[in-house]
């Protein structure tokens, strides 16, 4: 069985030529060689992730690069709701400690 959807880079280069003539081909090939270096990136992400940056007329595409989520926030649990208060709360104990001498 193969991937689905089918890696179709030289397609995905196209597209954005033809819609951002201003945009370096050559720079966006090396930019989608190194994402497509990560395991976690899918191709249908990079499609996803060309369009958007295709989208935006103020982008370029080595925005690409950081735009991608590292995979230890995919793994992490999200903090619990009472997170901040907490932290606020410790924060306004550690400011009123009795000084000691």
């Amino acid at each position: 069985m193969t991937d689905v959807p089918c890696p179709a880079t030289h397609q995905l280069l196209a597209l954005a030529e033809a819609a951002r003539p201003d945009w370096s081909i050559d720079l966006l090939r090396d930019v989608l060689a190194q994402v497509r270096c990560r395991e976690d990136v899918s191709f249908g992400r990079l499609v996803v992730a060309v369009a958007q940056l295709i989208a935006d007329p103020d982008a370029e595409p080595p925005d690409l690069l950081p735009g991608l989520p590292d995979p230890w926030r995919q793994r992490r649990r999200p903090p619990e709701p009472d997170t901040a208060h907490r932290g606020a709360a410790a924060a306004r104990a550690a400011l009123h400690q009795p000084e000691t001498d």
